[in-house]
């Protein structure tokens, strides 16, 4: 029997002083895990370790580290150090700058060799990171895909792991979810704003562009939120509603996240 979809929510990485407060809300909404992002000057897992320090049953994830910026003895240092239950995490990597795919198989082995037991995300937009997913990662966090590409990478991901006959990992991917006043407008620039990097982003929002799929994420007001995740639940193992807020405060994060737990 297949087990039902997790619900997870993610935010940015930086040290906000509510951050014990939301994850315990989360906790109590139903949240299986938190993922936070890391980004130049804020450190994903110490946000993490603020954000599930009064949740202790929320599973955390990091989602990801480049590793591109740092090494995998560096980054082993980190977790031993972010003092995170190494049950309870999720370490999500990506290549960052890099692109090719023996490096992060490489990497990924020696992770696994410096952290025994951790399980290890792999960041996938294109369609050879995914498979790569499929045969070396526990999850694989996709990014940017509407439900059409995430059910179809899902598919590629199981197929990968059996070619190698290995379970198949988890399969996740961040939802741009904005609600209220502007949130078309806050999706839309953040989805700008990644297409702008190029790449397999600008490759990945194109592909789904050509099939008519010219927005990816959710937006608009709290109660039309749960049924636009239907179909993102139908695609994954893991929906992680990444909020768009108006401003970086508890109250607008906590609007997004109340909303998705709604009923459909």
């Amino acid at each position: 029997m297949t087990a039902p979809p997790r619900l997870a929510f993610g935010l940015s990485a930086g040290d906000r002083p509510w951050l014990p407060e939301l994850g315990a809300e989360l906790a109590r909404l139903g949240y299986d895990e938190a993922w936070s992002n890391e980004i130049p000057g804020a450190d994903g897992l110490t946000t993490l370790a603020a954000l599930g320090a009064d949740a202790p049953g929320l599973r955390l994830a990091v989602g990801v580290i480049a590793l591109s910026d740092t090494t995998p003895a560096r980054l082993a240092g980190r977790v031993e150090a972010s003092g995170i239950d190494p049950h309870r995490l999720t370490l999500g990597v990506g290549t960052g700058s890099g692109r090719a795919l023996a490096p992060m198989r490489d990497a990924i082995s020696e992770l696994r060799r410096l952290l025994p037991g951790q399980a290890i995300g792999l960041a996938a937009v294109g369609p050879r990171m995914a498979a790569l997913g499929g045969e070396v990662a526990d999850v694989v966090l996709l990014n940017w895909a509407g439900p059409q590409l995430a059910g179809e990478r899902r598919d590629a991901i199981r197929a990968a792991a059996a070619a190698v006959d290995r379970v198949a990992p988890r399969v996740a991917a961040y939802v741009r979810v904005a609600v209220g006043a502007g949130a078309a407008g806050r999706v839309a620039a953040e989805q700008g704003r990644y297409h702008g990097y190029g790449g397999s982003y600008r490759s990945v929002l194109d592909e789904q562009a050509a099939r008519g799929e010219t927005r990816i994420g959710i937006a608009g007001e709290p109660e039309t939120v749960p049924a636009e995740l239907v179909a993102y639940r139908s695609a994954l193992d893991t929906v992680v509603v990444r909020g768009l807020p108006a401003e970086d405060t508890l109250e607008a994060w906590l609007a997004i996240a109340r909303a998705a737990t709604l009923r459909a």
